[in-house]
């Protein structure tokens, strides 16, 4: 069954079309669905003539009268491993949707989403103008597949959109772009027209700092809200060194090669407003290079600042991950840095070596009073329609109904069951996500509503039920047992996790800052590499061996010697880029 919005959309969209008319418009649709055509304005009927057709009407969840095939083609994974019955041409999840809309993907081919299989087949059936119907451009960049869409619209290959979506797109479709204020659809446009329609997901990789709870309630430390804070209880660990014998790890880090990499410095740049490996534009749209700017050189003193007084490990610049999680999972280190999840993957790996300890998240925001984020756009996707396929709103239909029911009980038990052993657990044909990209924060603030009881937890979707029932179990009585968080693991990640974590986000403005390019310049081919190699080698300087009064002026070197090797052209190139 649909949700129950579905009817709410038919009715609105006939009450609209139904004002419309009698307001002596007669409107710009075409109908490429399945209502009757209307009346043409310039048939005047005769006195004795039937009364006029009714006003045209598009169902966004409207069942074709009779089946539609269409072809397609589908990225996968390798080695699936379906149950019997199932396949990536007929499984439950496609029977659901063509049940629902009476249509039927065939297969043109499928390549593995991984590695450059799908892409390179794709390059040669465009060539070849040998398209599907339907089909998903899939990069691994917004420039990429900027590029694909561009050089379908230039050979005239492809269907423009435009009016099919504001036609048949759902109102939660429209309003999830919306929220983004169409950004991400924007990005897409070519002379102002939709070519294609794009993914769209949440954005939830900002930083928390997490701290070793059992430890700062152990030497009675208050909970932190600003960095200073942070430093002051990683300061007490090392004085106090709760492992014991001299081991403890106040603050885990690692920055071999990357500075926003997992379990890096980014929780501290973002107290800055500063992000060392993207290129953005600033507020008044001039384009940056974050690992140049002044901010960063802020955050690197604060890093500088920290291993001098021996907070951080003495070769924490040379750890790679795999030594971090060694670290973790040793139950040495104090605080870390790292997005809501951590708790899943790998602090909880603490928690089997030492069963009495806990990682507990903290939000701590700039000096803006805000959760600082640099994000690459939530997109590497979208879904076109070859020029003259009949049915052009066919995958908007798709889209529609799956965006009503991909939370549902049905499909999220079809995956914790059906395809439960499955390394693909969504083999439907068309998965796409176009979801708000504050998502995962307003599914969290409705999980800590129910929670603390400012809601009905019965309001809450299937999604959300187990993580609720996790949750209100620790916040309970198992919160005050003896080893609690190992004893209950589920119910002690649930509630870091969605409770503590985004449900802590959820009360802060989050101040995003979008990468304004992501692909590969000519310039990036040939400087790039170096550029990164000189900007990790000079941070490494600043943070271990430069004194205080140094760092100014190394930094500003730094910024000299990379606009003049290379850098400025490299600039001058992703300029050109964003700007045609």
């Amino acid at each position: 069954m649909f949700k129950g919005r579905k009817w709410i959309v038919i009715a609105a969209t006939c009450l609209l079309a139904f004002m419309s008319a009698c307001s002596g418009g007669t409107g710009n649709n075409q109908n490429t669905g399945t209502a009757a055509p209307s009346v043409s304005p310039s048939a005047a009927p005769s006195e004795s003539a039937a009364p006029s057709a009714e006003p045209e009407t598009f169902d966004p969840f409207g069942r074709y009268p009779e089946t539609v095939e269409f072809t397609t083609i589908k990225a996968t994974v390798n080695n699936p491993q379906f149950p019997e019955g199932q396949s990536y041409e007929d499984n439950d999840f496609n029977r659901f949707m063509q049940e629902q809309l009476n249509v039927k993907p065939v297969y043109q081919w499928m390549q593995p989403r991984d590695g450059f299989a799908y892409k390179q087949k794709l390059d040669l059936s465009i060539a070849g103008n040998d398209i599907p119907d339907v089909f998903q451009i899939l990069g691994s960049s917004v420039q990429e597949v900027q590029a694909t869409l561009k050089r379908l619209v230039d050979a005239d290959m492809v269907e423009d959109l435009t009016s099919v979506f504001e036609q048949y797109a759902s109102p939660a479709i429209q309003e999830n772009y919306a929220s983004e204020n169409n950004r991400i659809l924007d990005l897409f446009k070519i002379d102002g027209k939709i070519y294609g329609i794009p993914e769209q997901t949440a954005l939830d990789g900002f930083n928390f700092v997490w701290i070793r709870e059992d430890w700062r309630k152990q030497l009675g430390l208050p909970e932190p809200k600003t960095m200073d804070d942070i430093i002051a209880i990683a300061a007490a660990f090392k004085a106090k060194d709760p492992y014991g014998g001299g081991k403890t790890v106040p603050v885990a880090m690692q920055m071999e090669s990357e500075t926003n990499g997992l379990f890096g410095p980014g929780f501290l740049f973002d107290q800055y407003e500063a992000f060392p490996r993207m290129f953005y534009k600033d507020a008044s749209g001039e384009l940056k290079y974050g690992g140049i700017e002044p901010q960063t050189k802020e955050a690197l003193k604060v890093l500088s600042r920290m291993y001098g007084e021996g907070l951080l490990e003495r070769d924490f610049a040379m750890k790679d991950t795999g030594q971090l999680q060694e670290v973790l999972a040793s139950g040495r280190a104090g605080i870390v840095g790292q997005a809501w999840w951590a708790v899943w993957y790998p602090l909880f790996m603490t928690l089997q070596n030492v069963p009495d300890a806990d990682w507990k998240p903290y939000v701590i925001t700039g000096a803006n009073g805000k959760i600082n984020y640099g994000a690459t756009a939530p997109t590497r996707s979208m879904i076109v329609v070859k020029k003259g396929f009949k049915h052009p709103e066919l995958p908007i239909k798709w889209l529609n109904v799956y965006q009503e029911n991909k939370d549902t009980e049905q499909f999220i038990k079809l995956e914790q069951e059906v395809f439960k052993e499955s390394n693909d657990k969504r083999p439907i044909w068309l998965g796409m996500s176009v979801e708000r990209t504050d998502g995962i924060v307003l599914q969290a603030n409705d999980i800590v509503k129910a929670v603390d009881g400012a809601i009905d937890p019965s309001t809450l979707l299937f999604k959300n039920q187990d993580a609720f029932k996790h949750i209100q179990a620790f916040l309970g009585d198992l919160q005050n047992e003896p080893q609690a968080a190992s004893k209950n693991m589920l119910q002690w990640q649930n509630t870091r996790s969605w409770y503590d974590a985004m449900g802590g986000a959820s009360v802060y403005e989050v101040n995003l800052t979008y990468s304004a390019y992501d692909g590969r310049t000519p310039a990036m081919e040939k400087y790039l590499t170096a550029l990164d190699a000189l900007q990790m080698k000079v941070y490494h300087t600043i943070i271990m061996k430069s004194k205080p009064e140094e760092i100014d002026a190394e930094f500003d070197k730094f910024v000299s010697d990379w606009k003049a090797q290379g850098g400025d052209e490299i600039l001058a190139e992703v300029a050109q880029e964003i700007n045609n």
